[in-house]
């Protein structure tokens, strides 16, 4: 996009500025062909060991691509020459370009010695661009390797410090890596639209046209994966047709590999092996081939041609392995699982889809994760093995959702609405100094006699203007209340969303009290069908006494079966009330407080936690200890929301003392005790456990939403969360956290009695 800002120029003028433009941008390509044969012809000319060959043997390899060894010998005697004359810019520059060559020859551990090398060299001068370039190379190293945090902080670093040398075209560099960075290793849509966003601005102030094609083609590439091929498609051919004038190679291939990539996620695969055998029929380094070939063989496993699948996995597979490339090997380990599940065959998709899912663990890359989770499910379920599919795929469906589009796009179309506006703003406060400067130069130059005439023109032309800005204040009205219409949508997505999320923390409670309600209803159950078949037989006597006119002993007997009744009709009462409990304890809550026993809700709901666990953990068993305060009134509160708050206490303490135990604490015996008392005004209840303990460190984060210390699948972080919502803002009580790390726990609610 280019900011010719021509609101008051004329037709013939509007052209005249785009051919103008369109000349510079072509100059630039001839200047950069002209360049690579001026730096050639200097070093093979200029032999003298000076800063003048120094600067030549480095910039040689940024301007075209050579081959490994000739990088190398230029780089090594670039070194050389710097450090006899104590030339410490183009010695950064050496250092830089040979950890690049050694990275190709295999040597990673020197690679990241030579860069990290450059760095403490380029901190100590004036000049950061050395400084940046250095950050941005040990970046490219952290993110080959998968670790994308490190690699996202570099290039942090590497931009902050092109920032200080005011060069719009290495900031813009910058702000493409970093772009690349949020888009394929952190899955941040929103924020790699605004890095590159920020990259096309400074490209478009430098009038740099490589790097204006490189931020197109990081904008296409984050509109791919959220499956907007048309802005997609519109951005690439943008930055080829800019590539077509600066002869890029490697511009060329990763375009090519991005198209390839569209075609291939639109399902459009006939047309994405096109764009990737396009792309490999170019010359290219081992990495950009790997990807190329991994992308051909995920192509083929869509098609099903396994032969040729199997074929491209392992050859690409191999290659990432060797430049040690772990993000590529847990994408390509997640596409053989798939092959090999279309060849029927589970155990293979295991054996690849868990690497893959181990190495996306360690490199905390979500969309391998999610892939080969995914696949693990499949495969597992293909063997019948539903205890491990079940738990990959509650794995694989929280990787997808957090990967959820829909808010991305939203976010995405309000940057680009807002630079837009920004431009047009621009724009409009230009036009102004233009014109005042139009003003004061005609008032200057005409006489008296005319400035009649000419106050007519202006007033004339003011009111055609006025009219174009209300037009334009009219659309983009327009534009903002359209906006303010998608926001309101996106809040009561979120809003649905969350109340979803809070039904199903509620049905995860549930789930936990499934086993101690199935012990607890077990007991009336058992008593019915005794005192059941205790009256069966003695109805059987009582008729043999009846036969035998014996009246005495058929009362006794009648009274007998009479007890028994009664005592089928109280268990049977107790079974009804727990199923009842359990009915309401599963259902929406309705808001409406009634009269509750306190002591009866927290002595029902502790049994059901620790039965509940034990069920789950049979070798787990905790002293219960209770202190219930007698004659205490019954409160107005919504019982299942206070009953769940109970519930996600206890289960935390059995939980707290259950890892103690497993912790090998010599001499431990869990516990767990409830009191309640009158507190003043308010009734409080006591959780207090001697388990782990909360640490220090996140003792204020407890209570935040989605916060949790247990393992991935065991907690939803919302837990207490809701308690305290429910306690402070659906009761106004209060609820306090009494805490030593290794000690055990405390909780402590306070429920208002009116």
């Amino acid at each position: 996009m280019l900011n010719y800002q021509s609101y008051n120029l004329t037709d013939h003028m509007k052209k005249t500025l785009i051919l103008l433009t369109l000349i510079t941008y072509f100059a630039r390509a001839y200047c950069q062909e002209q360049r690579i044969k001026k730096v050639q012809q200097d070093i093979k000319e200029h032999t003298q060991a000076d800063t003048l060959r120094v600067n030549r043997l480095n910039e040689l390899p940024y301007l075209i691509t050579l081959p490994v060894g000739e990088v190398d010998t230029m780089a090594n005697e670039a070194l050389s020459i710097s450090r006899k004359l104590h030339y410490e810019e183009g010695e950064v520059e050496a250092l830089i370009i040979l950890g690049r060559t050694t990275y190709r020859k295999n040597n990673l551990p020197q690679a990241f010695t030579l860069t990290q090398q450059a760095i403490t060299l380029a901190e100590k001068l004036k000049d950061k661009t050395h400084l940046s370039n250095a950050y941005a190379a040990i970046s490219g190293l952290k993110n080959i390797t998968g670790e994308g945090k490190q690699a996202l902080a570099y290039a942090l670093k590497a931009e902050t410090a092109a920032q200080i040398t005011q060069n719009k075209s290495l900031i813009a560099r910058r702000q493409i890596g970093i772009s690349g960075l949020y888009t394929n290793s952190v899955g941040d849509y929103t924020k790699g639209m605004e890095w590159a966003l920020k990259a096309e601005k400074n490209a478009e102030e430098a009038n740099n046209l490589e790097m204006l094609a490189q931020a197109w083609s990081a904008m296409a590439s984050i509109y791919t994966p959220i499956g907007d091929q048309a802005n997609a498609l519109i951005y690439y051919k943008k930055a080829l047709a800019a590539n077509k004038k600066l002869g890029n190679r490697n511009l060329e291939f990763n375009l090519l590999n991005r198209i390839g990539e569209m075609y291939r996620l639109s399902g459009n695969y006939p047309e994405a092996i096109k764009a990737y055998q396009e792309g490999l029929s170019r010359p290219q380094t081992p990495y950009n081939t790997e990807l190329t070939e991994s992308n051909m063989a995920d192509v083929y496993v869509r098609l099903g041609n396994l032969p040729m699948a199997f074929k491209y996995g392992f050859k690409s597979l191999n290659s990432a392995k060797q430049i040690n490339d772990t993000e590529g090997e847990e994408w390509i380990e997640g596409i053989l699982a798939r092959a090999y599940l279309k060849q029927n065959n589970p155990d293979s998709a295991i054996y690849y889809a868990q690497i893959g899912y181990k190495k996306a663990n360690q490199t905390s890359t979500i969309e391998f994760k999610r892939d080969n989770s995914e696949a693990l499910t499949n495969a597992y379920s293909m063997k019948k093995d539903f205890a491990n599919a079940y738990k990959y795929h509650v794995l694989y469906i929280s990787y997808r959702d957090s990967m959820s589009s829909a808010q991305v796009t939203s976010q995405t179309s309000l940057l680009q609405y807002n630079y837009a506006l920004a431009k047009k703003q621009a724009q409009i406060t230009s036009l102004s100094q233009e014109k005042k400067m139009q003003y004061y130069f005609l008032a200057g130059s005409l006489g008296i006699l005319v400035i009649i005439g000419i106050t007519g023109v202006i007033l004339y032309k003011s009111n055609r203007q006025k009219q174009k800005a209300n037009i334009l204040l009219s659309k983009q009205k327009q534009l903002i209340e359209e906006q303010r219409d998608q926001t309101n949508k996106a809040l009561a997505d979120l809003q649905l969303t969350q109340r979803q999320l809070i039904q199903s923390e509620k049905m995860a409670s549930l789930g936990e009290l499934t086993a101690g309600i199935a012990h607890e209803i077990q007991n009336p159950l058992n008593f019915i069908n005794n005192f059941a078949e205790v009256n069966h037989e003695m109805l059987d006597e009582l008729a043999d006494e009846l036969k035998s006119d014996n009246k005495d002993a058929a009362l006794v007997l009648a009274a007998s079966i009479k007890e028994n009744e009664e005592k089928i009709i109280h268990h049977g009462k107790r079974a009804d009330g727990i199923v009842k409990g359990m009915l309401q304890h599963s259902r929406a809550s309705s808001n409406v407080k009634e009269l509750t026993d306190i002591n009866k809700l927290a002595d029902e709901y502790l049994r059901l936690a620790y039965h509940g666990l034990r069920a789950k953990d049979k070798s787990f068993n905790s002293d219960l200890a209770t202190n219930f305060a007698p004659d205490l009134p019954e409160i107005n509160t919504v019982p299942q929301d206070i009953g769940r708050v109970l519930l996600n206490l206890f289960t935390n303490a059995f939980y707290a003392t259950q890892q103690k135990k497993k912790s090998g604490a010599e001499d431990y015996k869990p516990i767990v005790e409830v009191s309640t008392s009158l507190n003043g005004k308010s009734i409080r209840i006591k959780v207090k456990d001697n388990g782990i303990g909360i640490p220090d460190n996140i003792k204020d984060k407890i209570l935040q939403p989605f916060f949790t210390t247990k393992p991935t699948g065991e907690g939803t972080g919302l837990g207490l969360s809701l308690s305290y919502d429910t306690v402070v803002k659906g009761h106004g009580g209060k609820i306090n956290i009494e805490s030593k790390d290794g000690e055990g726990s405390e909780f402590i609610i306070d429920l208002p009695l009116a």
